[in-house]
């Protein structure tokens, strides 16, 4: 009895192992239906593109105890100049989307791309707010680690970056 209970465990830790579960979406190997028609669509590539390289650059911005106090006028000009990046990008999309007003498939990307745009600019205020907090010795802000104004600056970062591998990995762009 002892025996078949071995076995069936065997049985089971073996075919666990050699079938690990598929936690990742497959690439897809073509367009979804509702962005099929695209009348736009190297230009919203383009807006996108220009997220991607807004958000790799958004990881330099180094804010902490230290260069908050020492160097808050260049970073605040650093995170303004990403806020301007976004507020261009967000102008080119609205007459994007006048631009392209009767294609549906047009508008739900753009709309997607705003999202994105939202989501960084989100998080680039709360860097701000945590800056300004930092600089005026807020005892809240100093304590980064467990410190509030960290969950809603990674709160926006990763909402965004979760919706760009969404449209990179079902856009097949």
């Amino acid at each position: 009895m002892k025996k078949i209970y071995v076995l069936i465990s065997i049985l089971l830790i073996s075919f666990i192992i050699q079938n690990p579960p598929i936690a990742f979406a497959e690439q897809s190997s073509s367009v979804p239906p509702m962005l099929q028609n695209l009348k736009g669509r190297e230009e919203l590539v383009g807006y996108f593109n220009e997220i991607k390289r807004i958000r790799s650059n958004i990881n330099a911005i180094n804010i902490n105890t230290v260069t908050a106090k020492n160097k808050a006028i260049e970073i605040k000009e650093q995170i303004n100049f990403y806020l301007t990046q976004i507020s261009e990008l967000e102008n080119s999309m609205s007459n994007f989307k006048k631009q392209y007003s009767n294609s549906e498939s047009d508008l739900l990307f753009a709309e997607q791309i705003k999202l994105l745009l939202d989501t960084y600019k989100m998080s680039l205020r709360q860097q701000l707010s945590l800056l300004n907090a930092l600089v005026d010795n807020n005892m809240d802000a100093s304590k980064l680690f467990y410190s509030d104004y960290l969950t809603y600056i990674y709160y926006y970062l990763n909402l965004g970056d979760q919706m760009m591998a969404y449209v990179n990995t079902f856009y097949n762009l």
